[in-house]
């Protein structure tokens, strides 16, 4: 989409299914084998009590969200804000949302207000600055 067609109040969304194959993947990718995303056995004994999505495997879904969907393939995803509620698990069906609460025409720039949940509980907030591409 181009600048001018975004509205204020426009949203964007989409589902996705947690599988075990995406926290290998994003382990791999990232360098990061902290026990608490690969091991259940020590993920267990912890508060949380069994693995938990990485934090950042939703942000990724985030710029997903912004790079395919809202505004699409003119985005360049500038800011990244999230505060995490309630960890994601393996199996989560995930539905990732991004609504436009404001724009700066000289700038260019959106702000999409973002919400992860699974069902009705919100896992994760935050919020992305995103500038739109021009031709």
């Amino acid at each position: 989409k181009n600048f001018e067609d975004i509205k204020i109040g426009e949203s964007a969304s989409f589902e996705r299914l947690v599988l075990e194959s995406d926290l290998a993947k994003f382990s791999e990718l990232s360098g990061d084998y902290n026990p608490l995303h690969v091991d259940e056995e020590y993920a267990l004994k912890t508060e949380f009590k069994g693995r938990v999505v990485y934090g950042m495997f939703l942000g990724a879904l985030v710029s997903r969200l912004v790079g395919m969907e809202l505004p699409g393939k003119k985005a360049l995803l500038v800011k990244e804000s999230m505060e995490f509620k309630s960890p994601a698990r393996i199996g989560d069906n995930l539905l990732v949302k991004g609504e436009v609460v404001h724009k700066s025409s000289f700038a260019q720039l959106i702000e999409l207000r973002i919400d992860i949940s699974r069902g009705n509980e919100i896992l994760a907030t935050g919020a992305v600055f995103v500038k739109v591409l021009k031709d």
